[in-house]
């Protein structure tokens, strides 16, 4: 019996150490992570409420991250549509400019003098060359800078998204095909040749329409969205809207389209300035002139000189304006995508508060106390150690000691 009692007691102490060694690993890993357990098990009637809290948590995080996403694509839209105002404002102050300064052609006006008459007349038949002076030349050397480089802007990308694209992102809105420099110089010809016909030739005013007109349904020779380089989705005008998800209920829309009206205004306002058909104002002549002669530049229509600037300063200060009013509407695109920005950071902020409070419910479910774990620790090496001694003692017993 003795035996039997022995081994019993010898079973006890092993399974008395395995489970303190158990315990102490147990603790020790939880003073390593920070944890109580490793596995949801370990959590045992708080294992609910912790996976609730980690799943509310993530989709907080999927909405966050949808957030700042669109938050950088709305900032690089802003800097885009920022530079182009800038560009365009830089682009009406010279046509302002222009506006200010002479006839704007190279060399005096002509005068016709008979030599065939002692008196000296001073009949105004012209300019007498083709070539544009400083002033114009500036200009127009202006408006073809700005005019590529606000195109680049318009295809602002981040990696292969086209962000004023709209819905259609993965295809560029605006491709500068010279279809727009095509359609303006027929645009000019009709417009300075005086000798078509009334059905093609165009008046200042039927010029100015056709610039400012986007469908052929209102002008017949009007300056469409395809004529000017965008793309067929923008053109035909049924691209879809850009939206973001900020929570489970809500989607805010955050669009801006290259070919809005502002926009296009300015390329094709610039776009009129830098085509090569548009100098000289006013109809020029080859040295000597001779009445009679032919232009070798036409000019604005008119009959004389006052009449053809006449004519140029009417087309040219109604593009002045349209550039002007173009510019105060690109402010009404920036607001509309800043308010948007502001929208979604205020909804940033809810998530980041509503996150903190369901982290600090994982913590508080999760996470092990680590001054009770060192104590724990403690006590535990202490319990260990005394039944490491005991098992010793035990195992060194003999009769003699046992007397």
């Amino acid at each position: 019996m003795t035996g039997i009692s022995t081994l019993g007691q010898a079973l006890t102490r092993i399974r008395l150490i395995n489970d303190q060694n158990i315990q102490l690993d147990n603790l020790t890993r939880q003073l390593a992570t920070g944890k109580i357990t490793q596995s949801f098990s370990g959590l045992d009637n708080n294992v609910l409420a912790s996976k609730r809290a980690r799943a509310n948590f993530q989709s907080l995080e999927t909405y966050t991250n949808n957030i700042k996403n669109a938050d950088r694509r709305i900032k690089q839209m802003l800097n885009a549509i920022e530079e182009f105002k800038a560009q365009a404002e830089n682009f009406v102050s010279s046509l302002v400019q222009f506006t200010q300064e002479s006839t704007h052609q190279k060399g005096d006006v002509i005068y016709y003098d008979d030599p065939l008459t002692t008196a000296i007349e001073t009949t105004q038949v012209g300019v007498n060359s083709a070539d544009p002076d400083i002033d114009l030349t500036t200009m127009r050397d202006l408006a073809s800078n700005i005019f590529n480089f606000m195109g680049d802007l318009l295809n602002v990308q981040e990696g292969d998204l086209y962000l004023l694209g709209g819905a259609d992102s993965l295809t560029q809105p605006y491709n500068n095909s010279g279809t727009l420099t095509s359609a303006i110089s027929t645009l000019i010809g009709n417009w300075k040749d005086e000798t078509l016909p009334a059905a093609t030739n165009l008046t200042s005013d039927e010029l100015i329409s056709a610039l400012r007109s986007r469908d052929v349904v209102d002008d017949p020779y009007a300056i469409t969205d395809t004529i000017v380089g965008y793309s067929a989705a923008l053109s035909a005008g049924n691209v879809g809207d850009v939206f973001i998800r900020v929570d489970e209920r809500i989607e805010v829309k955050y669009t801006a389209l290259a070919n809005e009206q502002p926009f296009r205004d300015i390329m094709v306002a610039a776009a009129f300035i830098m085509n090569d058909d548009l100098p000289p104002i006013a109809d020029a002549y080859a040295e000597p002139y001779t009445p009679g002669d032919p232009t070798i530049a036409d000019g604005a229509p008119g009959a004389d000189l006052d009449e053809m600037k006449e004519n140029f300063y009417q087309v040219f200060n109604e593009l002045v304006r349209m550039v002007n009013n173009a510019i105060d509407d690109i402010d009404a695109v920036r607001f509309r995508l800043e308010n948007v920005r502001a929208r979604i950071d205020e909804v940033a902020k809810t998530h980041a508060a509503d996150q903190n409070a369901l982290q600090s419910t994982i913590d508080d479910v999760e996470n092990a106390d680590m001054n009770d774990v060192a104590v724990k620790i403690n006590m535990l090496q202490i319990q260990l150690d005394a039944s490491y001694r005991v098992t010793a003692s035990v195992q060194q017993l003999s009769l003699v000691n046992f007397l």
